[in-house]
């Protein structure tokens, strides 16, 4: 899973933004989008659940 971000970002540039989004409540999707470098940016309500937005610009982000 670590080589999407870096795959992405090699055909767009070293700054291309790379996002996710889950529900808050699935625990195991949110330890493996921090794994990967993706940072929470955001809360909000969408489908009928609270959701998470996590991204990532670039390599700096990632630790």
């Amino acid at each position: 899973m670590s080589a999407v971000p870096d795959r992405h970002r090699n055909g767009r540039g070293p700054q291309a933004e790379v996002i996710a989004m889950t529900r808050v409540a699935d625990i195991p999707s949110g330890r493996l989008l921090d794994a990967v470098g993706l940072r929470e940016t955001e809360r909000c309500g969408r489908w009928g659940a609270d959701q998470v937005l996590c991204g990532s610009r670039g390599p700096a982000s990632a630790g």
